[in-house]
């Protein structure tokens, strides 16, 4: 949105976690600040902090009962940063060094299969402006099977995984699919470079039963026009971002997959994010994806209501 309107906007992802949620008045024992978003032009370098002062106002709760995950909390005190030195350190050694690792396999790159979208594709190309496309924007609960076009696969990708202004760079999560039902793309389980904006031939031939089953046995994995797998090597992502790498693996999964949302239902197709199978998700797209970890899927396609 901060984009349509020209407005400057930035993820922070680096910051004192404890004073972040003391200024929104939040427990942290039951919910947590993971980003923060200044909206507007860049103003002069603040002076020294402020005192934060922790808010403890009065709340309605929001439910009868409450379900615990002791784990989540967990991992969230796990992933804090406690001071505004350990933030700069933070930031200092993600911003260093955290280019792509290259890959594990050994896929010859000679064989990418291009995806033949101009880029980048109009705005108007679309067919749905940005307000129209947020309205009718949600999860598809059943597949026709269908076809789309590779332009419209083609778009979807390149424009979901252009990054996004941050304090730290995007680059954690690498994508692949199985295609189903793409005009002008062979049915196969492919990886997708970033870069040259291609497609990396894994495995050829009908992958729908396979799909379907790694998204937990359900159907719309294997349903859909095509299903785009997130996978994280976490191991050197933590390297370099310690246990808050964890949460950046996943607001980028969770970014790049919310405008998969938006390049499909821009083109008037659906999509849907799923569950899975994690360890088999690895296994399926290995060996190039070993040593990675599953993130998130999103399954692209038409509805049967469409």
């Amino acid at each position: 949105m901060a984009r349509a309107l020209d407005l400057p906007a930035r993820l922070i992802t680096g910051f004192v976690d404890a004073q972040l949620n003391g200024l929104l008045g939040l427990d942290g024992e039951k919910e947590g600040a993971l980003v923060a978003v200044p909206l507007g032009a860049a103003g002069p370098v603040a002076a020294a902090s402020p005192v934060i002062t922790t808010l403890a106002p009065e709340v309605i709760p929001l439910s009868s009962r409450e379900v615990d995950y002791p784990l989540l909390r967990d991992a969230y005190d796990n992933s804090s940063l406690d001071s505004e030195a350990e933030v700069t350190d933070w930031g200092q050694v993600l911003n260093s060094d955290i280019s792509p690792a290259p890959s594990r396999s050994n896929v010859v790159f000679q064989d990418l299969t291009p995806l033949r979208t101009p880029l980048p594709v109009p705005l108007a190309g679309a067919g749905r402006s940005l307000a129209e496309t947020i309205a009718k924007r949600g999860s598809t609960r059943e597949f026709s099977g269908e076809a789309i076009t590779a332009e419209a696969l083609s778009s979807a990708l390149h424009h979901a995984t252009q990054g996004f202004p941050a304090d730290v760079p995007a680059g954690l999560v690498d994508l692949y699919l199985n295609v189903h039902a793409v005009t002008g793309l062979e049915p196969g389980a492919y990886a997708y470079d970033r870069a040259a904006h291609a497609l990396v031939p894994l495995r050829a031939g009908d992958v729908r039963e396979a799909s379907a089953f790694l998204c937990l046995e359900q159907a719309l994995g294997g349903t859909s026009s095509a299903t785009v797998f997130f996978l994280a090597d976490l191991a050197r992502v933590l390297e370099r971002g310690g246990n808050r790498g964890y949460r950046l693996a996943n607001l980028e999964a969770g970014l790049i997959g919310g405008r998969l949302y938006l390049g499909a239902y821009g083109q008037r197709f659906g999509a849907s994010g799923l569950t899975f199978f994690d360890r088999a998700v690895v296994d399926f797209f290995s060996p190039h994806a070993a040593g990675k970890d599953a993130i998130f899927v999103t399954a692209l396609g038409r509805s049967v209501k469409s």
